[in-house]
């Protein structure tokens, strides 16, 4: 991890254990909490487009159709954001740490995390350092924090889990791989989670040899797709988010008009390019991996 990356992360414990030492320090002067309070904290990237949101939302409506009686909080990591939602919409949204300060405030005593980041990357780092710093504090200070606080894995982070993510892909693309190929593009990064895009492409190919991942950033770049492409006979592909949201990365870099995003540049080399422009939010599918991730970590409460 790079200096910033470090830096990043000791800055979100210290900001976690000083708010959650606020909290306990309010809350002790008042009458301590005996009762167990069951909470689920819904953590996502985030986004500010409606196409994007509205991926976001059926995730989140999976989780409170799914725990009907339990109090379902959001939080965004992306500062950028929820800066621009608060800027355009008017809109609050917390981060992580902030969040989860509240709901120890409030006397939330067991909370589940839920990350719905697609890799374990940077930005899950971050949110793994706030719950350590939480659960840390928790022993010190055991009412009124936390009695126990859970946090799930990503999507891509276990073979299992990309294995079942593969086969979901081919049930949703079924028509679309005999037709030609579909290209799958996540986001990418420079952290070694990359490695997971990789992960998936190999459990895709095991479904179908019309599978392609590729990311925006990071090691399977668009010429390694491209590649790949021109030593096939294929000339339509199906152009995907592999991303929770279709959001900015989708409409510009992937999906855009512009002359440098893949559908551009795919038809400069003469494809048929149709884009499809969901998220993985919205797959069902994709939803129950996510759900089973849940139901993990929330019967760690209970144990």
């Amino acid at each position: 991890m790079k200096l910033e990356g470090i830096l990043k992360t000791l800055l979100l414990a210290v900001v976690s254990i000083l708010l959650f030492a606020s909290a306990v320090f309010a809350a002790s002067t008042g009458p301590a909490a005996i009762d167990i309070k069951k909470g689920i904290l819904f953590v996502t990237f985030g986004s500010s487009m409606p196409q994007g949101e509205a991926a976001i939302i059926a995730v989140r409506d999976a989780v409170i159709a799914a725990y009907p009686d339990i109090e379902v909080r959001t939080a965004y990591t992306s500062r950028i954001i929820m800066r621009k939602i608060a800027r355009e919409q008017g809109r609050s949204i917390d981060e992580p740490a902030i969040a989860l300060a509240k709901m120890a405030y409030e006397g939330f005593t067991d909370v589940a995390v839920l990350s719905t980041h697609i890799i374990p990357g940077a930005e899950y780092d971050d949110l793994a350092a706030v719950v350590r710093a939480f659960r840390m504090m928790s022993e010190y200070a055991p009412k009124p924090g936390f009695r126990k606080i859970t946090l799930s894995l990503p999507l891509l982070s276990e073979q299992e889990s990309i294995e079942r993510v593969a086969e979901v892909m081919a049930n949703t693309y079924e028509k679309e791989i005999e037709d030609g190929a579909v290209v799958l593009v996540g986001h990418g990064t420079h952290h070694f989670a990359d490695a997971a895009y990789s992960a998936l492409q190999m459990a895709l190919l095991r479904q179908s040899p019309n599978f392609y991942v590729g990311v925006v950033e990071g090691l399977l770049e668009y010429d390694d797709v491209l590649s790949r492409l021109k030593s096939s006979s294929v000339k339509k592909i199906y152009l995907a988010p592999a991303m929770l949201v279709a959001g900015d990365h989708t409409l510009n870099d992937i999906a855009g008009d512009e002359e440098d995003s893949w559908k551009s540049m795919l038809e400069d080399e003469g494809y048929e390019v149709t884009p499809i422009l969901t998220g993985w939010g919205q797959n069902k599918g994709i939803r129950d991996i996510i759900l089973d991730k849940l139901s993990e970590i929330w019967d760690e409460l209970d144990r």
